[in-house]
C-alpha cells in the first residue's frame, strides 16, 4: 500500500493545483480528505454550519470570530476556505476514486474542544482573536516574517507556527490538532489495508505528526 499525503493551507490557491495534480498523477483507488460528512456538506452549500450546530453564546462567539478570520484572509487569496477539498472530491470523481471523510465530527470536536478549555479558556481564546481582528499586536502571537497566503507555507513556518499555538493554547492545540491526527491516522491505516493507493488531503499542519503515525506502523 501507498498512502500519498498532500499538504495544504486551505485559503491558498497553489492548494488547489497541488491536489488536482496529485490525484490526476497518482489515479488512487481512494481520496481521502480532511473532512466529516458534516463538514463537507456545509463547504458543498457554502453553509459554515452556524445554523446547524446548536452552541451556547460564547461558543458561538468564538466560532464567529474565527469564521471572520478565515473570510478576510480569503478575500486576499480570492480562494474560499476549503476549496482545495471540494476539488479533491471533484478529481477523485473524474479517476474513479473512492472519496474517504477521515477526520473526526465536527460536533464531538468542538464539544471536547470546550470541556477542555472551560469558560476561563474560552474567554482567553476569544480575547486572543478578538485583539488580532482589531490589529492589536499580542505578545507571543506576532509571526517572525511575512507569509504568501496564496502559497502553501514552508515547513519552517509550520514547525514555528504550531509551536506558537502549542505554547499559548496547549488545550486547544491538544484538541483540534493531536487528538485530530490520531483519528486521521487511524482512518488512514484503516484505507491502507483496503486501497493499494491512497491520497490524502489535510492542512499542512497535520502532515508531519500523521506521517509519523504511519510510519511507526510499518516498524
Amino acid at each position: 500500500m501507498t498512502i500519498y499525503i498532500v499538504g495544504t493551507s486551505h485559503i491558498a490557491g497553489e492548494s488547489v493545483s497541488k491536489v488536482k495534480k496529485a490525484i490526476a498523477e497518482k489515479k488512487p483507488g481512494c481520496v481521502a480528505v480532511e473532512l466529516d460528512m458534516g463538514r463537507y456538506a456545509a463547504l458543498k452549500s457554502r453553509d459554515n454550519g452556524n445554523g446547524k450546530i446548536e452552541m451556547p453564546l460564547l461558543q458561538k462567539a468564538i466560532f464567529l470570530v474565527l469564521r471572520h478570520v478565515q473570510k478576510q484572509l480569503s478575500k486576499e487569496t480570492n480562494i474560499l476556505p476549503g476549496e482545495e477539498m471540494l476539488a479533491a472530491c471533484e478529481c477523485a470523481s473524474e479517476v474513479g476514486a473512492k472519496v474517504a471523510f477521515i477526520d473526526q465530527d465536527i460536533n464531538v470536536t468542538l464539544g471536547r474542544l470546550m470541556k477542555k478549555l472551560g469558560v476561563f479558556g474560552q474567554l482567553k481564546l476569544l480575547l486572543y482573536m478578538g485583539v488580532g481582528i482589531l490589529g492589536i499586536p499580542v505578545k507571543g502571537l506576532v509571526m517572525s516574517k511575512e507569509i504568501d497566503l496564496n502559497k502553501v507555507p514552508d515547513d519552517e513556518f509550520i514547525e514555528y507556527a504550531m509551536g506558537e499555538f502549542r505554547k499559548h493554547f496547549p488545550s486547544v492545540y491538544e484538541v483540534l490538532v493531536v487528538e485530530r491526527n490520531h483519528v486521521m491516522g487511524r482512518n488512514l491505516r484503516k484505507l491502507g489495508d483496503e486501497f493499494e493507493d491512497v491520497v490524502a488531503v489535510m492542512g499542512a499542519g497535520h502532515v508531519k505528526s500523521v506521517g509519523k503515525l504511519l510510519e511507526s506502523d510499518k516498524n
